[in-house]
C-alpha cells in the first residue's frame, strides 16, 4: 500500500506562505509558514484571518467561496518575501 505524503512547507528568512497542508498533529488545512528574520506568526495570523474573512461583499469566507467556485484549495500556494532594506528598524 501506498503512503501518502503530508504536505508541510518551511519558509525561507523573511518569507511568509499560506498553503493547504498539515498542522502540528492536526488534519489537513491551510497553514502559514514564516521564515525567521523578520517574519513573524503575527504576520502568519494576519494573512489565514485574510483569506477566512468575509470580503468583497462575499457571503462566505474568501476560502469557503474558492471552494464554491470549484477551485481544489488543495493546491492552494501563497508566498510573499520581504522586502530587503537592512536600515529599517523591526516592526515589534
Amino acid at each position: 500500500m501506498k503512503r501518502s505524503r503530508k504536505r508541510t512547507l518551511r519558509a525561507k528568512p523573511g518569507e511568509l506562505i499560506a498553503y493547504y497542508g498539515y498542522a502540528d498533529g492536526d488534519g489537513p488545512d491551510i497553514c502559514a509558514a514564516y521564515g525567521a528574520a523578520g517574519a513573524h506568526k503575527a504576520d502568519g495570523r494576519i494573512l489565514l484571518e485574510a483569506l477566512s474573512a468575509k470580503v468583497c461583499g462575499l457571503d462566505l469566507p474568501l476560502w469557503k467561496e474558492l471552494e464554491s467556485r470549484g477551485y481544489d484549495l488543495r493546491t492552494l500556494k501563497f508566498t510573499i518575501r520581504q522586502k530587503v532594506n537592512p536600515t529599517a528598524p523591526p516592526p515589534f
